[in-house]
């Protein structure tokens, strides 16, 4: 795949509310109440020319995907390819949870993106690719995850490697198991700029006027939020079918998807463990110094939860508790937005991380599905 002119500029960062599909993954009885099924029933996902493997590693934070992802990768040959929307973004390490052993330098390589080279860090032997991709103050949107994504997937089937996908960003997951077409439309900069401080009930008879199916498919937090409101008008606009043409055609993957999940009160457990941790690795220093860089609390790369928190402490008006407190609360306010959203999608094979026995039968799964995959490419 040809890289895309340099001279284009980067988009902004919006995407549009999706319509869910009807919810059709399995789980255990151990987390019935997030997602409702106690039989386990293996799902995969196989096409008859199919022109390589994929696995995908979901799930709502705080499970260990890149972990797990990690251990299959060494297993199989592969590499990791991040689907976090907040691991986009450069000196952003901590509060994102990159984890990334010290002193581990990014290593550039030829595969083009757009107007430069994207790069990978190299953990426990393996490539994790899609950190550290733009500035903060850069934009960044699914359609470009989509765009890296697929070059990366080409240069790894290249070298004979196995991509494995790593994260729990919706659009950036659905970009691979679905045909997103409108994720490719184009910023409207002059509507942007007419609307950029039109209240929401306005923009919400906009949108109701351009496209009344769009308009009612939103949800009560879209309704309400204008930057997405904006996005959907665009793309009602859209009337010009050059700009589908425009649309790459979506490559099929024999693709395996698992999910990693626990009891809500488990998840709960291990996002405050996880806060405490990220306090105790500089997350107050990482903050202090995105800031110092002049990078605002209203940019997009800063409404990751773990940065707003600091706003107050920074300003001299809340103490480190407080940071925490609000640091939990957001966290998993933002768990509880990804389970809702995973219980709508179809496809995931379910592990229940809290039992002793899920890895074993997790790498099983992987395994069986590898070698059945590896025999029909050959």
């Amino acid at each position: 795949m040809s890289p895309v002119n340099t001279g284009q500029l980067l988009a902004t960062n919006s995407v549009s509310n999706q319509k869910a599909n009807k919810f059709d993954a399995t789980a255990d009885i151990t987390f019935k109440y997030d997602f409702g099924k106690e039989k386990v029933n293996f799902i995969y996902d196989q096409f008859s020319k199919a022109e390589s493997k994929l696995l995908i590693i979901c799930g709502p934070t705080a499970t260990g995907k890149t972990g797990f992802g990690i251990e299959m990768a060494n297993k199989f040959g592969g590499e990791i390819i991040s689907a976090d929307s907040r691991q986009v973004y450069k000196g952003m390490d901590v509060v994102t949870g990159k984890d990334l052993p010290k002193n581990d330098k990014r290593q550039v390589t030829n595969v083009k993106w757009r107007d430069r080279h994207l790069s990978f860090y190299e953990i426990e032997g393996v490539r994790v690719w899609l950190y550290d991709v733009v500035e903060p103050n850069e934009p960044f949107n699914v359609a470009f995850w989509k765009e890296c994504f697929d070059l990366i997937s080409a240069d790894m089937q290249s070298r004979s490697k196995l991509p494995i996908v790593v994260g729990c960003t919706g659009l950036y997951f659905k970009s691979i198991t679905e045909v997103l077409e409108r994720i490719f439309v184009l910023p409207n900069q002059a509507l942007r700029q007419k609307f950029a401080n039109a209240p929401a009930n306005k923009l919400r008879d906009l949108l109701t006027r351009t496209d009344p199916v769009r308009a009612a498919a939103m949800n009560a937090s879209d309704r309400q939020n204008p930057r997405r409101l904006i996005r959907a008008i665009e793309i009602g606009l859209i009337s010009n079918k050059n700009q589908e043409s425009r649309i790459k055609q979506r490559r099929i993957f024999n693709r395996l998807m698992i999910g990693l999940t626990a009891p809500r009160e488990e998840l709960y457990r291990r996002v405050n463990e996880r806060v405490r941790a990220r306090l105790g690795y500089g997350a107050e220093q990482e903050a202090k110094k995105l800031i110092g860089k002049g990078y605002g609390w209203d940019l997009p790369s800063m409404s990751a939860s773990g940065y707003p928190v600091w706003k107050g402490y920074l300003a001299g008006e809340e103490d480190l508790e407080a940071v925490k407190e609000k640091w939990e609360k957001a966290e998993k306010d933002y768990l509880r937005r990804q389970l809702t959203w995973f219980r709508k999608q179809t496809g995931i094979n379910w592990f229940d991380i809290a039992k002793s026995d899920w890895q074993i039968e997790a790498e099983k799964l992987v395994g069986n599905w590898y070698n059945r995959a590896h025999a029909k490419e050959n």
